[in-house]
């Protein structure tokens, strides 16, 4: 046990200090290059208090000064965070309890020193800073510790011992369509991204000009804007999708509209876009999750890696199994549908922060808009790919039932034909044997009179 409050403690330590002192190094470098471009103070002195800053930001504490108030989490920083840190405690093999609550504790005491070092005021009370903190180690540890722990394992072959086979594959298949629509929107946001900044790229060199910065400035401070890029994606999967974002009361962007007016000289804001006048654009465009969730759908239902499904193989089942074979991707589908409203609700909500206090207070989406215009496609593709196959069973048993009745009229004769086939084949009684007669009453006069060896005449 103490082994593993060594590893823990340590395990966190080696994991800020990497994350810190890279951190550190290019925002002096960033600093020094702004100062001799420039002119000016020296700004290389101001590195340690803003690498803390920035290190609290980016698990999600914001800063504010006299000139600006900044909320707006680094999520990209984030996501290269909670991996150095699953990493580390993967290489340490830090990953039972015990190294966890050390880790933790000395994470929280790392987070406290930068709180105090910071010469910027935070906008969050000290208790939140530490929980904002505590909640980006859990996620890395959790991402280390969870897939190597045997008591998770255990604990999900019990529970998977107690469903059925058909049950999990259902709930397997429906969070690998949740996890593939996710990354279907997040790439379209990507792409948007690059397609705004080709677009735009002479509104940013304006900027840069306007502000006077030179090509070592103009360089660095691009890619310290790269931080903020899956928070300009989701904004863009916002806009792409019909719902748009603000920044501020400033400027408000959708497919209708490109209004910015008085937004401050950040080059960031050069890329944003334009309205789209074409109206078969926008509808192509707001229709996309549902064409992209009506694909994965239908792909997901009749692919032998999905669920397989074949209309023509349940000919010979009853219409109950049928219905049953179906009830399986409908429960999949729903549950992806509800998966994929939760992670982006969570997502635009983590992109939004402020740039102000005032007119630039809230930047960034409307999550319940954003949310809906995303949510709804999806659910609805996925049921019309359900449908597709439900019309299709249904086909397949009108059809089947059909060439049953057509075999079956075939196969039985009409009454009328056997009526004709047996008068034709019975002799008339012209054509009867005149002995007939005779040979009957012999056999009745032989029935009924007992034989005594004597022939009556």
């Amino acid at each position: 046990m103490i082994r593993q409050w060594i590893r823990g403690a340590l395990a966190a330590l080696v994991s800020m200090a990497i994350y810190a002192i890279a951190l550190g190094c290019y925002l002096a470098l960033m600093l020094l290059v702004i100062s001799m471009e420039e002119g000016g103070d020296n700004l290389t002195t101001h590195t340690n208090p803003l690498t803390f800053a920035l290190v609290l930001l980016s698990e999600g504490s914001g800063f504010t000064t006299t000139a600006v108030t900044l909320t707006i989490t680094p999520l990209l920083l984030t996501i290269l965070l909670i991996w150095l840190i699953a990493t580390v405690t993967t290489r340490l093999k830090a990953i039972d309890l015990p190294a966890y609550a050390a880790g933790l504790v000395v994470w929280l005491v790392i987070n406290e020193g930068f709180r105090r070092s910071v010469e910027v005021g935070l906008t969050d009370d000290q208790w939140l800073v530490l929980c904002k903190a505590g909640a980006v180690f859990t996620l890395g540890f959790a991402c280390a510790a969870l897939p190597a722990s045997k008591r998770l394992r255990g604990v999900v072959a019990k529970i998977a011992s107690q469903i059925s086979v058909s049950v999990k594959r259902c709930l397997i298949l429906g969070t690998v369509v949740a996890a593939m629509l996710i990354g279907m929107i997040l790439l379209a946001g990507l792409i948007t991204v690059i397609v705004w900044c080709v677009n735009n790229h002479a509104a940013v060199v304006t900027i840069f000009e306007g502000s006077g910065m030179e090509t070592g400035s103009r360089i660095l401070t691009t890619v310290a804007m790269v931080a903020w890029l899956p928070n300009v994606m989701l904004w863009a999967v916002s806009w792409l999708f019909g719902a748009g974002f603000a920044i501020g009361d400033l400027a408000d962007f959708t497919l209708w509209s490109g209004q910015a007016t008085d937004l401050p000289s950040i080059p960031v804001f050069g890329i944003l876009p334009e309205a789209v006048n074409d109206d078969i654009i926008r509808m192509v465009l707001m229709n996309l999750p549902l064409a992209l969730a009506l694909i994965v759908g239908l792909l997901m239902l009749f692919l032998p890696q999905g669920f397989g499904y074949r209309p023509q193989s349940i000919l010979g089942e009853r219409r109950g199994a049928a219905l049953v074979n179906l009830a399986y991707p409908a429960a999949s589908f729903c549950l992806a549908a509800g998966l994929v409203s939760l992670i982006s609700t969570v997502l635009f909500t983590l992109s939004n922060g402020s740039l102000g206090q005032h007119r630039l207070a809230n930047v960034g989406v409307n999550v319940m808009a954003a949310t809906r215009a995303i949510g709804h496609p999806v659910a609805i593709g996925l049921a019309a790919a359900w449908l597709v196959a439900l019309v299709g069973t249904a086909l397949v048993f009108s059809i089947g039932w059909l060439a049953e009745r057509i075999k079956a009229s075939r196969a039985v004769p009409s009454p009328n034909a056997g009526i004709m086939t047996d008068a034709s084949e019975r002799p008339s009684d012209a054509q009867q044997p005149q002995t007939s007669k005779e040979e009957s009453d012999d056999k009745h006069e032989s029935t009924d009179t007992p034989s005594i060896g004597i022939r009556l005449p």
